[in-house]
């Protein structure tokens, strides 16, 4: 099974009267994720199911890249939004049959995920960027790294 956690694209700070939950994507964002989400396409071969946080920064993120791929389907996962590890380990073992699923989420837990299935401690997901794991057994949340792909890669 491929897992592919996304971080958030950028988002902005220029309303301080935004709930965190409400902030939107900033410009650089804005520009990251479409480049982000073309590029991902271009280079998957499985079509994947999308998991995001509920979050306005993780949603928006997660529709530039649906809008990439028009079949693929959004779920909403409101526990993805001040997520532990259990959370993802739970959301990840209850699809553990897909071929291929993608996580739209936060730092720093879903750095620290790709941390405990990689088993590396140097993981550190900048914004908009991209970790595909190849879980070897999909019952033990193991992995091998695939790639991490980061829009400055892109430049």
């Amino acid at each position: 099974m491929l897992l592919t956690l996304i971080r958030h694209a950028k988002s902005s700070w220029s309303d301080l009267s935004l709930d965190d939950f409400d902030r939107p994507l900033n410009e650089r964002g804005n520009r990251d994720a479409p480049k982000m989400a073309r590029w991902f396409f271009g280079n998957i071969q499985k079509t994947p199911i999308f998991f995001t946080s509920p979050a306005n920064r993780a949603l928006s993120t997660a529709k530039y890249f649906k809008k990439e791929f028009s079949p693929v389907k959004l779920n909403v996962v409101g526990d993805l939004y001040h997520a532990n590890l259990q959370d993802y380990e739970s959301l990840i073992l209850e699809n553990n049959h897909e071929k291929h699923i993608v996580i739209f989420g936060h730092n720093p837990t879903i750095s620290y995920v790709a941390e405990e299935m990689l088993k590396f401690k140097t993981i550190y997901l900048k914004t908009c960027s991209i970790c595909q794991i190849n879980l070897i057994e999909p019952n033990t949340l193991i992995g091998e790294l695939n790639f991490i792909k980061s829009p400055k890669d892109l430049a």
